[in-house]
């Protein structure tokens, strides 16, 4: 009986001291760590800024194969969001709440049942690299805030685990210079010299622009004796993009080996220059995510786009019938 008096009186002096050190301790919790990214302060914002990378670095969706991410609406910036479910973390969201372009992205961590939180990156060049800094701060009820320092630490743990990810992923972007699956290369280009038509045209006549103009004009080049460029096939030049007016101002063109002057249509020529480059294999009416793919390597380097944009189209579909093999060379000119 004395030993079960004594436990009891030990019990009894543990609960008082956790009692008293729930009024200690604070209810306030913050976290933040810190990791240097051998890479431009763009792309590791973008990546970030890109909900759908969070699916490979987020340590408790890498950690947890039951984890579930849906994403209602956009999936970039201010606004953005997604919804997780799993069997071990719960049910809750993620949302993007405010951004500064570049430097940093604060987001709202909701935990259905169990509160919220706030959550912070921020990115700083610093010798070369980018600093980047993740913190976050919530409250923990009484006395549940007698667990803030356990879970300070669980926290400390799973974003640094989260940092190296995110590193590891920006650093295969920057060395394979591969996104949605495109490869976007650097290429020196040559001066070159067009025949073409130019006017404004909706996105769904596009096609058809090119079966009234490309003929056309390729029958004009031979009448006038004029060479088409060797290494150069029929293409699409894209001066404006305009999705608010669903059309574009472009031309269809005839590549030719020199300037010329060519009765009834219109000679263009593009100085030698820098250029990015994506090889498309696939249906011409399906580039959208190539297109997009090379504005994220533009945004990442901070490239400046020069007009036009080309669409090469190198595969003849006339002898060759599957859409999957037909090669389109996606050109965009830069500067920096």
């Amino acid at each position: 009986m004395k030993i079960l008096k004594t436990i009891g009186w030990v019990l009894l002096a543990i609960l008082v001291l956790l009692l008293i050190a729930s009024f200690i301790l604070p209810k306030d919790i913050h976290v933040e760590r810190t990791l240097s990214i051998d890479a431009p302060k763009n792309m590791v914002f973008n990546v970030v800024n890109d909900l759908k990378t969070h699916e490979t670095w987020n340590p408790w969706k890498v950690n947890d194969p039951t984890m579930v991410y849906e994403y209602p609406g956009e999936t970039k910036g201010v606004g953005a969001k997604y919804t997780w479910t799993s069997d071990n973390s719960g049910t809750g969201s993620y949302e993007f709440v405010e951004a500064d372009a570049g430097n940093s992205l604060s987001s709202k961590v909701t935990f259905d049942g169990q509160g919220e939180g706030s959550g912070k990156l921020q990115f700083e060049e610093a010798d070369g690299k980018t600093k980047t800094v993740w913190s976050f701060d919530s409250k923990m009820p009484w006395p549940m805030n007698l667990m803030g320092p356990f879970m300070k630490g669980s926290l400390n743990k799973a974003f640094d685990q989260g940092l190296e990810g995110l590193s590891d992923f920006v650093m295969k972007r920057k060395e394979s210079k591969e996104y949605n699956g495109y490869k976007v290369n650097t290429v020196d280009l040559p001066e070159m010299h067009f025949v073409m038509n130019r006017q404004e045209v909706s996105f769904p006549d596009i096609q058809q622009f090119y079966v009234n103009n490309l003929g056309a004009l390729f029958g004009k080049v031979q009448k006038a004796g004029v060479e088409m460029s060797e290494d150069r096939m029929p293409s699409g030049l894209f001066f404006k993009w305009m999705p608010e007016q669903g059309s574009t101002d472009m031309a269809a063109a005839i590549p030719i080996k020199e300037a010329a002057t060519i009765k009834g249509a219109t000679t263009y020529t593009i100085p030698a220059k820098k250029a990015l480059q994506i090889d498309y294999y696939g249906d011409y009416n399906a580039t959208e995510n190539a297109h997009n793919a090379m504005a994220d390597y533009m945004n990442d380097y901070g490239l400046l786009q020069d007009s036009p944009v080309i669409e090469e189209y190198v595969t003849d579909p006339s002898t060759e019938k599957d859409p999957g093999k037909w090669l389109t060379k996606i050109t965009y000119y830069f500067s920096e």
